[in-house]
């Protein structure tokens, strides 16, 4: 389990949401998970989120 979860909200911000989600997944401390929570948003939010779904530290959770 890792000693960190880092959350990630999101709605509607999909053209800052690839710079965010990179940025936390490069952090040297590597002893991390990601959870990213979206409420639903009408953009391009899934299409950036879905990018980083290899990453097993990488968790979508969808929030309606």
């Amino acid at each position: 389990m890792p000693k960190v979860t880092v959350v990630i909200p999101n709605f509607n911000h999909g053209r800052f949401l690839e710079k965010r989600i990179a940025s936390v997944l490069s952090q040297t401390y590597q002893d991390f998970d990601v959870v990213y929570l979206d409420d639903a948003s009408t953009d391009n939010s899934a299409q950036v989120a879905a990018k980083y779904l290899g990453d097993l530290r990488y968790k979508k959770f969808a929030m309606k």
